[in-house]
């Protein structure tokens, strides 16, 4: 009896090994992925953020593609006309700065310096110069479209026929700043300041300027068609000649605002505050009135 059983323990104890051996080699993999995976991405990320270090930036650089200039303190240089596709200039000091015709396509310039800056005629497609301050800086003519200029500080900017389409304004403050004639189709100005702005002549087809604060703006004969101008704060805002049909005005306050001879038909002016707002010679045809009614096709000044 006492073989049999000693007979039968070094099978069981070689059975118990077996699965123990395998449960080791399923586990061990991951394991091992897992204990990797905390250092690997610790690695990366001391790479990452070395590589985007102010100490890697080489400030005294001369200008080119993809330059380091991160918290660099530029001053007042010229750099006119010099290619800085890509470049990385967050933080950068450079009040003053002069880099009219330069190249800025894709470069990042968040948070940057850049008060009475002159970037006239630059190109700057898809830049980001979020969070910067940019008073009254020359934009004249500059081609930035795709750029972002999110929650910027921007009073007093001159953007005159500049090339803004589909750039990203949200939360900016463009009190003052110069906008027109302008190109601002597809542009966001999602809750911006732009009180006193002058937008004359500017083309913001399909516009978001939503809870937007236009008061005492100059939209004389601008382009709004199919804007979307919701909530946004436009008392005494001047839009004589101006065409907005289709626009959205739901909930809007146009409280003192000119309409003379404005193009609204097919507006909607739903819920909207028009106490002291004059529509002489406006065009109401099929546009939504303030008690959510139509206006006959064909009404001029007044919503029959």
């Amino acid at each position: 009896m006492n073989n049999t059983v000693f007979s039968a323990l070094p099978g069981r104890r070689a059975g118990n090994s077996g699965r123990s051996q395998e449960r080791f080699r399923r586990s061990a993999p991951g394991r091992s992925s897992q204990a990797l995976r905390g250092p690997i991405s610790l690695i990366a990320g001391f790479f990452l953020a070395l590589s985007l270090s102010p100490a890697l930036a080489n400030c005294n650089a001369e200008p080119e593609p993809g330059i380091n200039w991160f918290n660099c303190e530029l001053g007042d240089r010229d750099l006119s006309g010099a290619d800085l596709t890509r470049a990385l200039m967050s933080r950068i000091k450079a009040d003053g700065i002069r880099l009219d015709g330069a190249t800025l396509e894709s470069a990042v310039l968040t948070n940057a310096s850049l008060n009475q800056a002159s970037l006239v005629e630059v190109s700057g497609r898809r830049a980001d110069f979020g969070s910067s301050s940019m008073l009254g800086a020359d934009l004249r003519k500059a081609r930035l479209q795709g750029a972002r200029f999110t929650s910027a500080r921007l009073t007093g900017a001159d953007f005159r026929e500049a090339d803004l389409r589909d750039a990203r304004l949200d939360g900016a403050n463009l009190n003052d700043a110069r906008l027109d004639q302008t190109l601002l189709s597809g542009s966001r100005f999602y809750n911006a300041e732009m009180r006193d702005a002058n937008l004359e002549g500017s083309v913001l087809q399909g516009a978001n300027l939503s809870q937007s604060n236009l008061e005492g703006a100059n939209l004389e004969g601008a382009d709004l068609r199919d804007a979307d101008l919701s909530r946004a704060m436009l008392e005494n805002a001047r839009f004589q000649g101006a065409n907005l049909h289709g626009a959205n005005l739901d909930r809007a306050s146009l409280a003192g605002a000119d309409f003379t001879g404005a193009d609204l038909s097919r507006a909607n002016l739903r819920s909207a505050d028009i106490s002291g707002t004059v529509f002489e010679g406006a065009r109401l045809g099929n546009t939504i009135w303030i008690d959510r009614r139509p206006c006959r096709r064909g009404s001029v000044g007044i919503c029959d």
